[in-house]
C-alpha cells in the first residue's frame, strides 16, 4: 500500500494530466458543454484508473461524522469556518492520507475571474498544519483547473502545496496539459 510520501508530486500531476487530456478528448462531454457540477464527476471517473490504489471522490462532503469545513483566523484573530464541498478529492477514507484536492471551473467568459472561494479552499486544504486539528486535511497537492471545453483547452491550472501556489509545479502541469 502506497504512502503519501512514496508518490512524487510529478507522478501525481502526470496521472492527473492524463485524465484531463482524456476529458478534453471526450466528444460527448465537449459537445454537451455541461455545467461544472456535471463535469467534475466525469473527470473523477476518468481519474480513478490512474489512481487505482486510491479513492477518487467527487463532491465529498464529510469526514467521519463531521461535515467538511475550512477554518481560519480572521484579521482579528477570531476563528472563522465555512462548510465545503471539494469538487474532487483523491484520498484514503478514514485515514489522514490525502494526495490531491481539485477545484475545477469552466472558463465561461473572460470577466468571470473571481475564484476567491476556490483559492481559500485549496490554500487551507493543502496546509501541513491547520489552525484547528479537527479540520486539518493536509492534502499533498491542490489544483485549481480552469477549462474551456468548447475549445478543448485548459486556460488556468495553479498547483497548491502547503497553502501556496507552487510556481514550479504549476509550470510543470501547464506543460503536461498543453
Amino acid at each position: 500500500m502506497d504512502k503519501v510520501a512514496d508518490i512524487a508530486d510529478e507522478i501525481i500531476l502526470h496521472r492527473f494530466s492524463k485524465a484531463v487530456t482524456e476529458m478534453l478528448a471526450d466528444d460527448d462531454l465537449v459537445k454537451a458543454a455541461p455545467q461544472e457540477f456535471s463535469i467534475t464527476p466525469d473527470l473523477a471517473m476518468k481519474l480513478q484508473p490512474h489512481f487505482p490504489e486510491w479513492r477518487v471522490s467527487a463532491d465529498w462532503t464529510s469526514r467521519k461524522d463531521k461535515m467538511k469545513q475550512i477554518i481560519w483566523q480572521d484579521e482579528d484573530g477570531k476563528l472563522q469556518s465555512k462548510p465545503i464541498r471539494p469538487d474532487i478529492i483523491i484520498h484514503r477514507p478514514h485515514t489522514e492520507l490525502n494526495i490531491l484536492v481539485i477545484e475545477a471551473k469552466r472558463a465561461v467568459n473572460k470577466n468571470n475571474t473571481n475564484y476567491a472561494k476556490d483559492v481559500k479552499k485549496l490554500s487551507l486544504m493543502t496546509l501541513h498544519k491547520s489552525v484547528h486539528p479537527d479540520y486539518h486535511y493536509g492534502y499533498r497537492l491542490g489544483v485549481h483547473l480552469i477549462m474551456d471545453l468548447p475549445h478543448r483547452t485548459i486556460v488556468g491550472n495553479d498547483v497548491y502545496r502547503n497553502g501556496e501556489i507552487d510556481p514550479k509545479l504549476t509550470e510543470l502541469l501547464w506543460k503536461m496539459v498543453h
